[in-house]
């Protein structure tokens, strides 16, 4: 597959995934929506022929995204109603979101390798507008936009040069375990 094409259907599936979790949380079906994420998780790691750095960047960035999104629910800044595992914790679905999220870092987002104060700036814009999206579907809510929004591009203009950075570390790491 080119690049071109790999890009394409990296951010096509990542869309299909994000949609599929909002909508299914949405209409309190939130556990299609994780099977559907996760299958495309799957279908990812076929496609990339199933290497260790993707996983390490897999559990690398949905830790740090999950306990954000945790510590944000733990405050009531984001409230969900389905797919609760434990209180203060956020849903199942977010957690696979994150998941399908780190798929894009190395393939849809990798013209972002070493431009941070770029990943800084389109995190800060994008991160509060996919959670306004969410809540507009349905899938959470945002007792408070303005805090919220703040709040929310804080995090992701940190969170997003981060993953950035984790995914040129972890690419390194299949690097290092090829025989030269």
């Amino acid at each position: 597959m080119n690049i071109q094409t790999s890009i394409a259907v990296n951010f096509i599936l990542f869309q299909i995934g994000w949609f599929a979790c909002v909508l299914m949380a949405a209409r309190d079906n939130s556990f299609i929506g994780v099977v559907i994420g996760l299958m495309i998780v799957v279908v990812h790691l076929i496609l990339n022929k199933f290497r260790i750095n993707n996983l390490v960047l897999m559990i690398l960035v949905t830790l740090l995204g999950f306990s954000w999104d945790s510590v944000l629910t733990h405050f009531n800044v984001l409230v969900f109603n389905t797919g609760i595992m434990l209180p203060d914790l956020a849903p199942s679905w977010i957690l696979v979101m994150w998941i399908l999220f780190s798929t894009t870092l190395n393939i849809s987002f990798r013209w972002l390798y070493g431009r941070y104060t770029l990943a800084m700036l389109l995190g800060a814009i994008f991160g509060p507008i996919a959670y306004q999206a969410g809540s507009a579907l349905g899938a959470v809510e945002i007792p408070d936009d303005l805090m919220a929004n703040g709040l929310m591009a804080l995090g992701w203009s940190l969170l997003m040069p981060l993953f950035i950075k984790l995914a040129e570390l972890t690419e390194g790491i299949e690097a290092e375990r090829s025989p030269s």
